[in-house]
């Protein structure tokens, strides 16, 4: 007996105030298809750019408040649509520069 598992791997490109990639550019993850949803990608994408955030706050390179001005702002995407809906506003919001999506199935079961 087998079982095809549903995968999207999620590609996401950001760069920092001088235009390079940050520290954690490409952002490259694997979710299973039904245990994951827009919310879910919403939190994932928040903690990795957060932690970039961190970063550049502790090195000198952003002031604190330029980031919890982007939190809140974040914290206002939609999550009622597709993946896609959530990038795409995402990108026209500048939290993310660019971003691939691709769908794959997984095989499990007796060989």
């Amino acid at each position: 007996m087998t079982n095809e598992i549903k995968m999207t791997q999620f590609t996401i490109h950001t760069s920092g105030k001088s235009g390079g990639e940050t520290w954690n550019s490409p952002y490259i993850f694997n979710r299973e298809d039904n245990n994951f949803d827009v919310e879910d990608l919403k939190t994932t994408l928040y903690v990795g750019q957060r932690l970039n955030f961190d970063h550049v706050v502790k090195n000198g390179k952003l002031n604190p408040d330029d980031a919890e001005a982007w939190e809140e702002k974040y914290r206002q995407a939609p999550t009622d649509g597709s993946y896609e809906d959530f990038l795409e506003w995402c990108k026209e919001n500048d939290y993310i520069d660019d971003y691939t999506t691709e769908s794959y199935t997984v095989v499990e079961g007796n060989n």
